[in-house]
């Protein structure tokens, strides 16, 4: 059962017409009318690019059965419609006082990082949801209105809510909670994102410590192979750090064995117990134990034996896009790591691309946005990654500006990488390609044409690691 229009909406001060006050608010809420779902509501946004007031007409006819506008705009609809001052803002309120109604809700947990967040949250949904009922974003929703969106989504009988905290300027994470403030706080890593709106390193660094003043934090997981997150909470009371350092909370440990794709294997032990498991997981690369880890040491937190988050896990698989991998026959394989990329995630899964020995490895990459003066630079650092690769597909002007050296291939769009792609593998043996770059390159596009020309076979594939 969700809450009634007239008591939610009078939360805010709010009147809601009599004839539609005793319905119940819709389980789902859209700001895109291409997302709405049968019998959810749509919000209408005016933003810089567009005006949602324009697409009300379609998101009625996609099913919308409640439609928020903002005052003045209301088209005179047969569905019910509410009008707010300012409905981002009116609803981010709304939500926030929602949350105070939920009697059975225990705990908000909000991740916030430059990378892992939405990795974190998957795989923190799969650990709690065997003891607790778990709301979470069904995307990587992580502004107001997405957070919000998730809020207005919860069902009452809800005992943990996770969002994921967000932010591409100063002042953004210390909005969201203000608005949502949650009781745990998981911190990924600090790393070099979105350097046109926080100028450097130490500005994302600042941005990200704003979660932890919430009034109601009773604890902070946060990674500590990160020097910055490291030297941030080293003394900070009720802080939990997980990471391969021998004085991290939770140690992460490694074995050397063969990588099996698509699983990755580690061993997390909680160090003031003594606790350990191993943790086999279906994703890519030994850079996600940490978002794996940090997931379990929550649950540990919250009452869950560490080996139960492993057992919760076996079946988890990386988010497409995410560190996703696809066996494409007994002999070949591809990395769908298309969603995003930076610095500190292009390094991370590089580095276990080149760790594998096999021939013909192909690497298709995006540029790197949002990096600001500094970005031919963080591309140019890179260079070394790529030495022992058979083809590397450079997607973005940004490469050729950074990469004086090597035989590479610039591409400026996706079209022209994936045509790229068939010219190399029609003359070439290969055996496996990563995909990666920012989501506004469309690379996921390359790895859709992979996935339908390709036969895809199942189980795994055993290459050895350097």
């Amino acid at each position: 059962m969700n809450i009634k229009l007239k008591d939610l909406f009078s939360l805010i001060g709010v009147n809601i017409p009599e004839k539609f006050a005793g319905l119940e608010f819709p389980s789902h809420l859209a700001t895109d009318s291409r997302d709405v779902v049968k019998g959810g509501a749509f919000v209408a946004l005016e933003g810089e690019k567009t005006d949602g007031h324009k697409y009300i007409s379609q998101a009625v006819e996609n099913g919308a059965a409640l439609v928020i506008v903002r005052t003045g705009k209301n088209p005179g609809l047969d569905v019910p419609v509410v009008e707010l001052e300012n409905p981002e803002r009116d609803l981010a309120r709304l939500a926030s006082e929602k949350l105070k109604v939920h009697e059975n809700l225990q705990e908000i947990v909000a991740i916030t990082g430059s990378v892992g967040k939405t990795t974190t949250r998957a795989a923190l949904q799969t650990v709690l949801k065997q003891k607790f009922i778990v709301h979470a974003p069904e995307r990587s929703f992580n502004t107001l209105i997405g957070c919000t969106a998730t809020i207005m989504a919860m069902p009452l009988e809800t005992e943990i809510l996770i969002l994921e905290f967000g932010a591409n300027k100063p002042g953004e994470i210390r909005e969201l909670t203000e608005y949502f403030p949650p009781t745990m706080s998981v911190l990924t890593a600090v790393a070099p994102v979105h350097l046109e709106g926080f100028g450097d390193v130490e500005g994302v660094l600042n941005e990200k410590l704003e979660i932890t003043r919430s009034p109601v934090m009773t604890s902070i997981v946060y990674n500590n192979d990160n020097e910055l997150l490291n030297e941030a909470f080293k003394y900070v009371v009720k802080s939990m750090g997980v990471g391969e350092s021998k004085d991290s909370d939770f140690v992460i440990s490694h074995d050397t064995s063969d990588y099996k794709l698509p699983a990755m294997s580690f061993v997390l032990a909680h160090r003031p117990t003594q606790e350990i498991a191993r943790f086999t997981v279906n994703i890519w690369g030994k850079h996600n134990a940490v978002p794996i880890s940090l997931a379990a040491a929550v649950g540990h937190e919250l009452g869950i034996s560490l080996q139960d988050c492993a057992d919760s896990l076996e079946n988890f698989h990386a988010l497409e896009g995410r560190g996703r991998v696809i066996i494409l026959d007994e002999n070949k394989f591809m990395v769908d790591d298309s969603y995003n990329a930076n610095p500190a995630s292009m390094s991370a899964s590089l580095e276990t691309f080149a760790k594998i020995k096999i021939p013909g490895k192909i690497a298709v990459l995006g540029e790197m946005r949002e990096l600001g003066e500094n970005s031919e630079k963080y591309h140019a650092e890179l260079e070394p990654l790529l030495e022992n690769l058979d083809c590397v597909i450079l997607t973005g002007g940004t490469w050729r500006q950074a990469m004086k050296n090597g035989n590479y291939i610039f591409a400026e769009n996706w079209q022209e990488a994936l045509e790229a792609v068939k010219d190399f593998m029609s003359s070439n043996e290969w055996h496996g390609i990563l995909i990666k770059g920012s989501h506004s390159i469309g690379l996921e596009n390359v790895v859709k044409y992979m996935q339908k020309s390709s036969c895809l076979g199942v189980g795994s594939t055993s290459f050895h690691q350097a």
